[in-house]
């Protein structure tokens, strides 16, 4: 999952239309959609997942780690339980001491524990996402496959 730094103040479907030349330029993706009919807006849903957490970050960098976070959660909770702990054993090595991993762990439990509450049966994958400043908010762009529907059932 690759992030994206950005600072533009650009409409967020000019964000999205960039994103997406992004990915299929870096995997070679042919089809794409943006915000197809009757699909959930993946970035809508990370933010719905990050609302309790939001005012913790104030900042562009804090806003972007919280992101960060809640799409790997996303993430783990549509791979197979070894795929899951392997995934999340690997980003807990890349913490600088005991603290971090402890609280990275609980924030990623708690994340994952609200996606699976609040869109069980979304199984689509996040490819990449960016973060951008508008104002005096952020804006999410995300880039996800599309919906599996033999097993979002």
């Amino acid at each position: 999952m690759a992030r994206r730094k950005t600072k533009k103040n650009n409409s967020g479907s000019s964000i999205l239309q960039n994103l997406m030349r992004d990915v299929k330029s870096k995997t070679g993706f042919t089809k794409t959609l943006v915000n197809p009919e009757g699909e959930i807006s993946i970035s809508d849903a990370i933010s719905k997942i990050i609302a309790p957490y939001r005012n913790t970050a104030q900042n562009y960098e804090s806003f972007q780690k919280l992101v960060t976070i809640a799409c790997a959660a996303w993430n783990a909770t549509i791979l197979p339980v070894e795929k899951r702990e392997s995934m999340l054993a690997d980003m807990r090595k890349l913490m600088p001491d005991q603290q971090s991993r402890e609280d990275f762990t609980a924030i990623v439990k708690e994340l994952m524990k609200r996606k699976n509450k609040l869109y069980p049966k979304v199984n689509r994958m996040i490819i990449q996402f960016k973060v951008t400043e508008r104002r005096n908010d952020f804006h999410i762009a995300i880039a996800s496959t599309m919906e599996n529907k033999e097993t979002s059932k």
